[in-house]
């Protein structure tokens, strides 16, 4: 995350209800919340996959002042509470949902900018930390530990992991050499295949040759 003003700083993960300018793409903090167990069941992603449109964006007339773009899209995640399951001595998540969702403040186009290719490359940033997402609801599910702090320090660390490469994917995204916040067209469609390839196969999310 640049702490520059940038285009590319708003095109992000946030936190819940964070100010989207904040230079932080974090997750909320997961807290050993809801110490029941659960029958059966672990983590999964709610939120994505899903297809935006243009209703998902608040309408403006014109770019915030210092604003160089005609869109911004802003993710959040929301962990539910964390529930545990003990086997073999070995603690791991029961059933929660980890929900995607827009942070409204940080999601806005400008009304006459409207297009089929800006909405596919907003499209692009919600899917790119979506992929993310999922990986990082996956290695949550696999975790093990010997307590439950050990694990619930476990799950900070992946969701770090993951909040910082779904940061560094999408500054890549919107990079001069690569879309150029969707203007260079030939990148956009390589990484659109590339999104909807990792997406149909579980492959990783990395930057398209």
């Amino acid at each position: 995350m640049c702490d520059t003003p940038s285009p590319a700083r708003r095109n992000r993960p946030v936190a819940s209800g964070a100010n989207p300018d904040t230079p932080h793409a974090g997750f909320t903090a997961a807290q050993p919340a809801g110490g029941g167990t659960t029958p059966q069941g672990g983590p999964r992603l709610s939120g994505w996959p899903r297809q935006l449109t243009w209703s998902d964006f608040t309408d403006i007339q014109n770019r915030p002042s210092g604003e160089s773009e005609d869109a911004t899209i802003a993710m959040a995640m929301r962990p539910g509470s964390l529930r545990f399951l003990e086997e073999g001595g070995q603690h791991r998540l029961g059933e929660v949902e980890f929900q995607m969702v827009l942070n409204e403040g940080g999601t806005w186009v400008v009304t006459s900018a409207k297009t089929a290719e800006l909405l596919r490359h907003e499209q692009g940033h919600y899917d790119i930390v979506g992929l993310c997402y999922r990986d990082m609801v996956n290695e949550i599910r696999a975790l093990r530990e010997r307590s439950r702090n050990r694990l619930v320090r476990a799950i900070r660390r992946v969701m770090s992991a993951h909040d910082r490469r779904a940061d560094s994917l999408t500054r890549d995204y919107d990079s001069e050499q690569q879309t150029n916040h969707g203007r260079n067209s030939a990148r956009q469609q390589a990484w659109s295949r590339q999104i909807e390839s990792c997406r149909r196969s579980g492959a990783r999310m990395t930057v398209p040759d």
